[in-house]
């Protein structure tokens, strides 16, 4: 029983920081209508937009974005340092895990359908629709693809 606390205990205390740092932000509060998408990042495959919900991945803290995308568009296989999660808003993806992708390993996630992966957990997506997701995490993010040509960074050098 007394481990049960101590791990209870040790879990409270790890939410904290993140829990008390999105209570002491600023309110974010706006219309679909309002967001403004931007370009995706280097570090993905051009084609994708991105629209900051809250807080910023290149910094330390949670956050939360929206990532639209056209059909077919694809992420290979990567990984995160840390734990993200993503909310198909609408259209439809196709999302694995797993070192190499493999279209055996897929899960058809239309809207309303969440994938959580661990961190350090290999990973990727392909868009078969149109399609806007809901992205969570803890910043820094980056991403390691697990396939170094599937790195659009390597094609800018």
């Amino acid at each position: 029983m007394r481990n049960l606390a101590a791990i209870l205990a040790g879990a409270a205390i790890s939410l904290a920081a993140p829990i008390a740092a999105m209570a002491e932000a600023p309110g974010s509060v706006f219309s679909q209508e309002k967001l403004e998408w931007k370009a995706g990042p280097a570090e993905l495959p051009r084609g994708a937009e991105v629209a900051m919900l809250f807080g910023d991945p290149t910094q330390g803290g949670p956050y939360i974005l929206r990532m639209r995308a056209p059909k077919g568009y694809k992420i290979g296989a990567h990984k995160h340092s840390g734990m993200e999660t993503m909310t198909v808003l609408s259209g439809a993806v196709r999302y694995g895990q797993g070192a190499k992708v493999d279209p055996n390993a897929e899960k058809t996630l239309a809207a309303g359908g969440f994938a959580a992966t661990p961190a350090e957990a290999g990973h990727w997506v392909n868009f078969e629709d149109d399609t806007v997701i809901q992205v969570t995490g803890v910043g820094p993010w980056n991403i390691t693809y697990l396939d170094p040509r599937d790195d659009p960074r390597a094609a800018q050098r």
